[in-house]
């Protein structure tokens, strides 16, 4: 009976109703006449709609019809009765996607897949499902996300997956969260490999190539028994696809068949159609890309894009002769010619590029006309030809020629010429190249006056504070301005709630003079948008107070997307979840009030690290510096080549390491890890438990305990052990600021003494318990490898016998660091001031006192060998040696002072490397006094070079010490990874 009056009223209506009172909001005159693939019904996921689908009369296969859309609307909302109906056009390769979205809809919850397990990620499992957030529930999607993920398992090697929907509507806040049962079975296991196409011995190869071990290494091993799943049948694909191209087979087709499963054994055999196309020989005629035939044949292929793209045309074979052009230009043939042929043969295509150099030229000047209004140092920075050196040609090609020439014409538009032409040409003068630019400037372009309307809730002066706007009266006009300009003023509404905000820069030109402009900025405010409620899902066993205090979302507040970005950003950073998502329960339109929705997936709790292998280690001196560690940490001491009978020696054992983590301990984020090491000369012990809110404050907190036994140093057996309780908050988010506080319990005893007097009395057994704080500043861009901010730090810290210390003492360590780039050079600088000082008639222990010298303090003296230093006997203990001999040991001090200043710049021969000058003052000093701080300071200047890799720079230092120290060399070098500071 309800069926039959829905279809009656729909009857009605499309015979007695007009059409101009609907509009569909997404409905496009674009896309009247263009093919229906699929026509849906979204709506509260209780009601049945079947009954509805009568008022639709545009069906799947018919042409769009914008009247036909907007009476289906008008239809359904009068049958049932909705307040509001929706229209999305999706266009699609099947041809376009129509949803009617009834509401009050439903929106996405959150999306779960139980059973998978640790096989796979879950935000690649949203991947697959592709169930986006914010859009409006649909039924009919679930059906589909389900087969896809059902394929995916069984692409992946789980044949016998099943996978099971299930709903669950919450009503109160129109959410609706989908839970993808999943009953994985068995993962399948590679049975049999066969390759069709290629000939047997073309097979054979193929065959070794996936059961190498560079097959093993890379992932792509296809033995028998082995794991069947994507990622293994890609690598493998692309070893086979080396392997071809190894035999010069460039065209070559690969498909992998579909797998042939047996569910009796759990075994997939795995087969690949191979057609190997014909031999492509790819030839220079008459220069070589490099001396070394291992590289030219790497230049090749980087070069001719015929090996990257598997295929040979002739676009590819003309973009393979303008690289090779370009490559010799850039190397200083500026003449060079390169042509290219392709010949055709039986089973084989050979490409050959003909090139013939020419004289090598070097870029003699690079020159500028016309330039009135930029000098020519700044124009020279847009320019990427480069000037030839004492040990370098330059850099010259057309291709370079042509980027300089458009850099300086963007930097004269920005700067207000839009008219500026800039010709470029490069002037042959056997064997020099004169590059010349001829500018015509042209006018500059004025800013008259800038308006900004409708900002009615936000004063002008806020619109793009704090650095108010670039373009203003009176400045030239900048393209690059007005669009920055432009999303400063959308991003500070954004960041006050008005979501849906628009802002429309125009520019009007001043009709008497047409190089004087207005600028006007049109804002469309729009609602602002609060949010109503927070809803918080996804949380299993983590604690509802723990996600609130984290996220900061706040009811009654505006819905600041800033402030959303920034909620996502600390729930990652909390270590316990492995997704979070952070937003409006569905798309702004127009309301004003909406749900902030908080979404998290908590991360697997449990983590098992281990590693197990072998290790011959020589105990005795650091090659090559040939020194060894003093007992207590009191630095290091050079034996002059010489090796310590009989306790140095090379010792061979087993090493293992394992290290179970536990996240989320208690519902807080709390992290607990423990770890062992063991080894024939080290054996250690370590525990820490974190915390990212102590007793629930905005301090996070760390406790370690750890015990280790050492004996790697021939001079003596250590027993160490250490524990410690920080906390630490964030005091400054914009300058990355941080505060800790620590106490430290630390206990030493040396043992095996070889040299005993080596250590004093009073260094053998050292109890340490110390109370320190440490305020951290640090606005580095990179910090292994830093071009501009500032890292500054200063901890105090006291170790009182009050405390159970063996000593009474004070320590006071300051660092102020600071990068400044100045064009293409980086001046880098940085002092570090150290105080000890004892109180109560009691003494610093050596481990406390400081050290310098080496590559990251003083380069002029060798590893930790700055300061005083005293003889201590080596008596029949130095290999080849009898009686005794006098080795010179660094004492530390309780004064410490180090300047650096370096000049960090490009030396043009290659992007990654680069040169430095430096200078290191300083000392360490015995006593802190002024009078010994002037009459032992040392001055080491010094160059370098600099190699850029992505763990760090390499970095080759050269220091000479300007005061040089009796019985210590004033030249020092060193080699290491990373910048001195």
């Amino acid at each position: 009976m309800r069926l039959s009056f829905v279809v009656l009223v729909c009857s009605v209506l499309f015979t007695a109703t007009g059409f101009g009172q609907v509009a569909p909001q997404a409905a496009q005159v674009s896309y009247e006449g263009q093919n229906v693939s699929a026509v849906s019904l979204i709506a509260n996921p209780h009601r049945d709609l079947e009954p509805l689908r009568a008022c639709i009369t545009l069906r799947p296969g018919d042409p769009y019809s914008e009247e036909k859309i907007r009476a289906s609307v008008e239809a359904l909302e009068k049958a049932g009765g909705f307040p509001k109906v929706q229209v999305s056009v999706v266009p699609d390769v099947t041809g376009l996607r129509i949803s009617f979205l009834l509401e009050p809809a439903y929106y996405l919850g959150v999306v779960d897949f139980p059973g998978v397990g640790k096989s796979f990620s879950y935000t690649r499992l949203l991947q697959v499902v592709d169930l986006p957030d914010e859009d409006p529930f649909d039924p009919s999607r679930l059906p589909t996300a389900e087969e896809t993920l059902t394929t995916f398992l069984r692409k992946n090697g789980f044949f016998h997956a099943n996978v099971h929907t299930d709903m669950k509507i919450d009503d109160a806040h129109r959410l609706v969260s989908v839970r993808f049962a999943v009953e994985m079975g068995k993962q399948a296991r590679i049975g049999s490999l066969e390759i069709i196409g290629p000939t047997a011995s073309q097979r054979a190869q193929l065959h070794h190539s996936v059961q190498s071990l560079r097959a093993r290494l890379s992932g792509g091993l296809l033995k028998p028994g082995k794991v069947y799943d994507q990622e293994r049948m890609r690598a493998a694909t692309t070893l086979v696809k080396k392997a071809l191209a190894k035999q010069h087979r460039l065209e070559a087709k690969i498909h992998e068949n579909l797998p042939e499963y047996h569910p009796e054994t759990n075994r997939v055999d795995v087969s690949f159609k191979i057609e190997v196309g014909p031999v492509v020989t790819v030839r220079a005629v008459g220069a070589r890309l490099s001396h070394i035939p291992f590289l030219g044949g790497r230049e090749m292929k980087r070069l001719v894009p015929i090996y990257s793209e598997g295929a040979i045309d002739q676009d590819l074979v003309d973009e393979g002769q303008r690289n090779l052009t370009d490559y010799f230009q850039k190397k200083g043939f500026a003449d060079v010619k390169v042509t290219s042929s392709i010949q055709n043969q039986s089973d084989q295509i050979v490409v050959v590029y003909q090139i013939d150099r020419g004289r090598k030229h070097k870029v003699e000047r690079i020159l500028f006309h016309g330039n009135y209004a930029v000098s020519q140092k700044e124009l020279m920075a847009h320019v990427v030809v480069r000037k030839s050196h004492i040990w370098t040609h330059g850099s010259f090609s057309q291709k370079l020629l042509k980027q300089s020439s458009d850099n300086i014409q963007a930097a004269y538009q920005d700067r207000g010429y839009e008219d500026v032409k800039v010709t470029a040409q490069a002037v042959d003068r056997e064997p020099q190249i004169d590059i010349t630019f001829e500018i015509a400037e042209g006018p500059q372009t004025i800013v008259e006056d800038v308006r900004v309307s409708g900002n009615e809730n936000v004063p002008y002066v806020e619109l793009t504070a704090p650095n108010g706007f670039e373009l203003r009266s009176g400045v030239p006009y900048s393209p690059r301005k007005l669009a920055e300009d432009r999303n400063r003023i959308s991003a500070t509404y954004l960041n006050r709630g008005y979501l849906n905000a628009e802002v429309k820069a125009t520019l009007q030109q001043n009709q008497a003079d047409p190089h004087r402009v207005n600028v006007a900025y049109a804002i469309t405010e729009h609602q602002l948008v609060r949010i109503n409620e927070v809803v918080y899902l996804g949380q299993g066993h983590t604690r509802l107070p723990l996600i609130a205090r984290t996220a900061k979302i706040l009811p009654e507040t505006p819905m600041r997307r800033v402030q959303l970005l920034e909620a996502e950003s600390r729930l990652y950073d909390l270590n316990i979840f492995d997704w979070s998502s952070v937003g409006p329960s569905k798309p702004i339109t127009d309301q004003t009030d909406e749900t902030a929705l908080v979404k998290v997936h908590e991360a697997n709790r449990n983590q098992i690290a281990y590693g197990v292998g072998f290790e011959v280690s020589h105990r005795g001196g650091n090659i090559p510096s040939g020194t060894v560690a003093l007992p207590g940490g009191g630095g290091t001491i050079g034996l002059n080549g010489q090796q310590i009978a009989p306790s140095q020696s090379t010792f061979a054992s087993p090493r293992g390491l394992i290290e179970y983590t536990r996240r989320n301990l208690r519902g807080l984020g709390e992290t607990a890890t423990g770890s062992i090491l063991l080894s024939r000369l080290d054996q250690k012990l370590l525990t820490t438990y974190g915390q990212p809110h102590f007793m629930g404050s905005d301090w996070s907190s760390l406790n370690s305990f750890s015990v280790e036994r050492n004996s790697e140093n021939p001079l003596f057996t250590a027993g160490l052990g250490d524990l410690s309780f920080q906390v630490e908050r964030l005091i400054s988010r914009k300058t990355n600021t941080r505060l800790q506080l620590r106490y430290d319990f630390n206990k030493t005893d040396l043992s095996h003494l070889i040299v005993p007097e080596l250590v004093l009395n009073q260094d053998r057994h050292v109890l340490l318990s110390t109370v320190s704080g440490t305020l951290i500043r640090d606005t580095r861009d990179k910090p292994l490898d830093a071009h501009r901010g500032m890292f500054a730090t200063v901890n105090l810290g006291i170790t009182p016998t009050a405390f159970g210390s063996s000593a009474n003492f004070a320590k006071l360590f300051a660092q102020y660091a600071y990068y400044k780039p100045v064009h293409s050079v980086v001046f880098a600088n940085s002092i570090r001031l150290g105080l000890a000082s004892p109180f109560a008639g009691s003494f610093v222990p050596t481990s406390q006192l400081f050290f310098s010298g080496g590559g990251t303090s003083l380069r002029g003296f060798p590893i930790d060998e700055a300061g005083p230093q005293r003889l201590v006997p080596f008596c029949n203990v130095l290999q080849g040696q009898s009686g005794c001999v006098n080795v010179t040991v660094p004492v530390g001090g309780k004064q410490l002072f180090i300047l650096n200043s370096e000049a960090r710049f490009p030396l043009g021969i290659m992007k990654a490397l680069g040169g430095v000058v430096f200078y290191d003052g300083g000392n360490v000093y015995s006593t802190i006094n002024l009078h010994n701080f002037a009459d032992n300071y040392s001055n080491t200047i010094g160059i370098g070079l600099r190699y850029e890799t992505p763990i760090g720079p390499i970095r080759i230092d050269f220091g000479r010490n300007l005061n040089p120290v009796p019985g210590i060399g004033a030249n020092q070098y060193f080699i290491t990874v990373g910048q001195a500071f």
